[in-house]
């Protein structure tokens, strides 16, 4: 799992100020049972095996990713989407699907480079999901 692989292009994470937005899943039992067993195993609203339970990650856990980084998390906000209507809208709660964004800090704190920093993270993801192959192979990428 590459977080902050997300094709900025041109550097702009290493760059003192760039920001970055991301939008996520919770890793909660909520987030669970609503975007893996709702969504798509018994309605059908997205396709079965969209949404991988390994990949969920908690806002705690994308902060302390982040800020071991390099980045500055400045805005964490709840998101919730309105099926009848089709449009999403912004929440305080962050129990399921949520927004952050980080703005990469002046001060460098952490000399090594990013895929540095995070192969730790990915190891320790590639151990919680050591049984589950397809996970394995979406690691590898």
């Amino acid at each position: 799992m590459k977080i902050l692989d997300v094709g900025c292009g041109g550097g702009l994470l290493t760059e003192p100020g760039g920001s970055l937005f991301i939008t996520t899943i919770n890793k909660t039992q909520l987030s669970y049972a609503l975007g893996i067993v709702f969504s798509e195993q018994i309605a059908g609203i997205v396709p079965k095996g969209t949404h991988t339970w390994e990949k969920f990650v908690s806002p705690e856990k994308l902060e302390s990713i982040l800020e071991s980084n390099g980045l500055s998390v400045q805005t964490v906000a709840g998101m919730l989407y309105n099926p009848f209507s089709g449009y999403w809208h912004w929440s305080e709660n962050t129990s399921l699907n949520y927004a952050a964004h980080a703005v990469k800090s002046s001060i460098q704190e952490h000399p090594a480079p990013a895929e540095f920093a995070l192969k730790e993270e990915t190891e320790e993801l590639r151990t919680e999901t050591s049984t589950n192959s397809g996970v394995h192979e979406e690691l590898k990428k």
